[in-house]
């Protein structure tokens, strides 16, 4: 998504703009993106093990139509 972004043009004004070209792109993505994502999924949980990070997700706001969710990368420690 990111480099579909920085070629779009013109550039990207504001907040507004920025959001509604990632829902374009998003609505957009071809099948074989999301099977490439689903096929990958087990390696990516592999790596995520391996480096013994985790994302740790605080709900920040919830409202009826939209809730706002703060991701923060953790460190686990094993054997502590």
């Amino acid at each position: 998504m990111g480099r579909q972004l920085r070629v779009q043009r013109p550039p990207i004004r504001n907040i507004s703009d920025l959001r509604d070209r990632c829902l374009n792109i998003w609505y957009n993505l071809s099948p074989v993106i999301y099977q490439g994502l689903v096929a990958s999924m087990p390696r990516r949980v592999e790596a995520v093990l391996r480096a013994k990070v985790v994302l740790i997700g605080i709900i920040i706001s919830k409202k009826p139509d939209k809730t706002i969710l703060l991701l923060r990368r953790g460190i686990i420690r094993r054997g502590d």
